[in-house]
């Protein structure tokens, strides 16, 4: 038989582990905006996005688009506690930090001040799955507390110069 103190102890620790565990579920969404620009349609786009359990700051998102071709890559929100390193991966295949494609402020390579100049935000890489074509995006997203799962809004941009308007990021 069961030790009355012992019982109320292990339903102390489910009592806290029980919200430890439900913040560290995955959450998914989609990202949904418009394709426009030289030698396309105007057509909707949605990316679907699932964040990371252990990592909820970062996370896998994806899409294809309606000339069939499927991109793939990682989101990272931007916070002030990541080490840099750690946004290595959404420079691949594009010049460093974006330095070509203007952000809505003036900036400078100073990665202090990059990462407080991105709070709030999430940037993502992907790749098409044949490896020719590239996707950027950047979202503002509107709690970041939540993560993507807190809405928000962006753009996105293909390697060829199309760009994904008018992005409206929703939970699942």
């Amino acid at each position: 038989m069961m030790n009355r103190a012992f019982g109320n102890q292990l339903l102390g620790i489910g009592v806290v582990a029980l919200p430890l565990a439900l913040a560290a579920c995955a959450t998914t969404g989609t990202a949904v905006g418009e394709l426009e620009g030289p030698g396309a349609q105007e057509q909707a786009v949605t990316l679907i996005w699932k964040s990371e359990a252990s990592t909820p700051e970062q996370g896998r998102i994806s899409g294809t688009l309606a000339n069939g071709a499927h991109y793939s890559g990682k989101y990272f929100e931007v916070v002030k506690t990541v080490d840099q390193s750690a946004y290595g991966p959404a420079w691949m295949g594009w010049r460093p930090y974006w330095s070509d494609w203007g952000l809505m402020t003036s900036y400078s390579y100073d990665w202090p001040r990059f990462l407080n100049l991105y709070t709030g935000r999430v940037i993502a890489n992907l790749k098409s799955d044949d490896g020719t074509g590239r996707l950027r995006c950047r979202f503002t997203i509107q709690q970041p507390l939540q993560g993507l799962s807190g809405g928000g809004s962006g753009e996105c941009q293909l390697s060829n110069g199309q760009i994904i308007q008018h992005v409206v990021l929703a939970s699942s």
